[in-house]
């Protein structure tokens, strides 16, 4: 397939850069997320537990400080769970832009047609089917003048049969780019989704990481006061001990 050259009509616009150039960034930021909650759980379960144990005198207590822990480790896992979802390989098709996940995108398109569509683009609800049915029909011409140049014979009209056949081909690789550009927008679109899902779900983890650490407390601080409040027993005199005095 020759591609487009800038003289031929319906050429894309090059892109000074790509949606895709956000999603490092963005998976930069969910791995920060996840190095620091990682970090957080570690120090949980270094040493604190043992502490916390010792500590716990009565089984109430003792109680008291296992759920604390075990609420704050859910706080904790509960995040790295849903953070660590951003990460993960995602697939996005252009047949998915009418999902409801992407409506912002598609409501764009159909605002500003021409800036993803190219300018003869048609604006409103119609938008991307009349795109479609335009890029089914540029395919089909191109397959069509293709056979009928294979089969030509006549010079004059394999000459009119190839310039027609470029400006076909110009065409179907002015539609790939479009749809490739909407599609990485598309990707780049759900990644920023996730990351700002773990964002949210990241402050949940992180309130029911705070509640454990406070029921922690709660369950070692009730018996070490109790423990700094209970009087020590009165020493018993020698003289009031020993018989006959």
């Amino acid at each position: 397939m020759t591609t487009p050259t800038a003289d031929l009509p319906g050429r894309a616009a090059a892109a000074a850069s790509s949606p895709l150039d956000a999603v490092p960034d963005m998976r930069a930021t969910a791995k920060w997320m996840v190095a620091a909650w990682a970090g957080v759980g570690a120090v949980l379960l270094a040493g604190v537990p043992l502490t916390v144990m010792r500590s716990a005198a009565s089984t109430g207590r003792l109680l008291g400080a296992l759920a604390g822990l075990v609420v704050a480790l859910t706080g904790v896992g509960w995040a790295l769970w849903v953070t660590s979802e951003a990460l993960m390989p995602r697939l996005v098709s252009y047949r998915e832009l009418g999902s409801p996940r992407f409506a912002e995108i598609k409501a764009a398109v159909e605002a500003e047609p021409e800036l993803f569509l190219g300018p003869s683009a048609s604006g409103g609800a119609t938008a991307l089917g009349a795109f479609d049915t335009a890029r089914t029909t540029h395919r089909q011409a191109l397959r069509g003048i293709t056979e009928l140049l294979e089969a030509e014979s006549d010079p004059t009209r394999r000459q009119a049969l190839a310039a027609a056949r470029r400006q076909a081909v110009s065409w179907v690789a002015d539609d790939y780019a479009r749809v490739s550009r909407l599609a990485a927008l598309m990707y780049a679109w759900d990644v920023r989704a996730g990351v700002r899902r773990a964002r949210v779900h990241t402050f949940v983890g992180c309130g029911l990481t705070l509640v454990g650490a406070f029921l922690l407390i709660l369950a070692t601080s009730s018996d070490a006061e109790t423990a700094d409040r209970t009087p020590a027993p009165a020493a018993v005199s020698s003289s009031a001990a020993t018989p006959g005095r």
